[in-house]
């Protein structure tokens, strides 16, 4: 029982432990590319600014270059956010989540058990407690019907004796 008890729960420790990690990795990863995104973004920012200021430059040859530099970045970071946003988790965290689950079920069951077994103990107690109480209360009472049957066959037997030497 016990060791039922300690293998789901060592199985529930390392399925919690892969969730984390996996969740971990995820997270990592979703910042990853978003850190990207957002420096694209801010690049992008500082290009598109870059750009107005050449606009209002009299020569209209770098204008055009640094608009099309910082709306490419722009596209990019926009690519960047949607490919972070649609990574999943793959059957790595289905099958963890399935184990943990499967853990969590075994301990349930052996606490269910457990129970009924306590249930079981606190049952036989109380049934000798009131044994115990019975006894101190009245303890001719107690012991009297365990008596009764030796007592009789003996006074059988000696009013049998006694029948047998009057004769």
């Amino acid at each position: 029982m016990m060791d039922s008890l300690m293998r789901n729960l060592r199985v529930l420790w390392r399925a919690e432990t892969i969730i984390a990690d996996i969740r971990f990795r995820q997270i990592a990863t979703r910042s990853g590319l978003r850190g990207a995104a957002a420096f694209l973004g801010i690049f992008a920012y500082l290009m598109a600014n870059l750009a107005v200021f050449f606009a209002l430059l009299p020569a209209w040859g770098s204008i055009g270059a640094a608009a099309l530099i910082a709306l490419g970045n722009i596209v990019l970071a926009i690519l960047l956010l949607v490919l972070a946003e649609r990574s999943r988790p793959g059957r790595e965290m289905e099958l963890a989540l399935e184990v943990r689950n499967a853990a969590l079920q075994g301990l349930e069951t052996d606490a269910q058990a457990v129970q009924a077994q306590l249930a079981e103990l606190r049952d036989e107690v109380r049934g000798m407690r009131q044994a115990v109480v019975g006894f101190v209360r009245h303890p001719v009472d107690s012991v009297l019907p365990g008596l009764i049957v030796p007592l009789a066959g003996a006074i059988i037997k000696g009013l049998k004796k006694s029948d047998g030497e009057k004769t």
